[in-house]
Parts: structure tokens; sequence; C-alpha cells
């Protein structure tokens, strides 16, 4: 196939590949006040801890990490490709941190948010406090929480490096070639 050929064919595929059924969005029917005090803890550490104790969490109840914005304090994560969580942790002071978790089941064009109390307790909350070693209280209301944040899909999720387990730098031996 000639090359003149080739690249409007690429170019189609390419414009078809990037389109998507549209999905719709049902957002919770509870109000504002009641989904946030379902979705949000205070937790006894500082934001790094308690981010690092996030992904771990969500790692041990199954969940693939689609996405890590460590400057923003957000991670999102996939379970069986239906189920997807996103929460974002923010320092209140050097030792205790606002965490609230955001999750959504997908179906066929369909996007519901998970306004469950019992899901967010059981469910993020009590495995977070076991992972972390620690309590976790209600956020009161006179408290800023952060706004939810929609998870990220898998498809659209950027790589991220392994945090957990650094390779070591390459060193140069005195020969000039480079050694792990």
């Amino acid at each position: 196939m000639s090359r003149a050929l080739c690249l409007p064919l690429l170019a189609a595929l390419a414009a078809c590949a990037g389109t998507a059924p549209d999905t719709e969005f049902l957002a919770s029917k509870k109000s504002a006040l009641e989904l946030r005090a379902a979705q949000t803890r205070l937790v006894p550490g500082d934001a790094d801890t308690v981010m690092r104790g996030t992904i771990a969490t969500l790692q041990d109840l199954g969940y693939r990490i689609t996405r890590v914005e460590p400057g923003a304090g957000d991670v999102s994560a996939t379970r069986q490709t239906s189920l997807r969580m996103a929460v974002i942790v923010q320092p209140r002071s050097p030792t205790e941190s606002v965490v609230r978790a955001n999750a959504t089941i997908v179906d066929l064009r369909r996007e519901a948010q998970v306004d469950s109390p019992v899901f967010y307790q059981q469910d993020f909350f009590d495995p977070l406090g076991a992972t972390l070693g620690r309590s976790l209280a209600e956020v009161p209301p006179d408290i800023a929480a952060p706004d939810p944040i929609r998870p990220a899909a898998e498809g659209t999720a950027r790589k991220q490096p392994d945090q957990a387990a650094p390779h070591p730098a390459p060193t140069t031996s005195q020969t000039g070639t480079q050694t792990q």
C-alpha cells in the first residue's frame, strides 16, 4: 500500500479510536451535607503518611491504582472495572489530614455516584484506619473538607512510576559501563 493511502487511513482510525459514547453521570440525590458526612474523615497523620496509607488500603481492597497526583493529594483506583474510587488527602495541620473518598459504579453508558454511608465506612474508612493503625473521626461541619473528585477511568489514566519499590540509581564503574 502506498504511503499516500496509508496516512489518511491511519488518521481516520485514530479519530475513531478517540471517540467514545457519552456516559451519563448520575449524581447522588442526597444533600451535599449528607454526602460530605459519609465521604469525609479526619485522620491523625501528616498528608504524606495518610496518602501512602490510602494507596496501600486501596491495593489491599483489590483496587488497581489508575492515577496518583501527589502534589494535589489525590488518587484514583478501579476494582473489577465497574467500581471506581477517587480519594483526596488534604493536610489540616502537620499532624492531621482530611480525607474524602468518592466512589462511582460504572455500567453501560452510565456512571452512578455511591452515596451509602455504610459503603464508605466499611469498605474504605475502617480498612484505612486499620492500615494506618489509627482511629478516624467524622469531620465537624465547621472544618473545611475537600470537594469530591470523580475517579479517573483506566483508559484516561497516565502511567505512574512504581513508588513502592524505587530502583537504585545506576552507577558508572571505572570502566565506564553502567551497573545497577
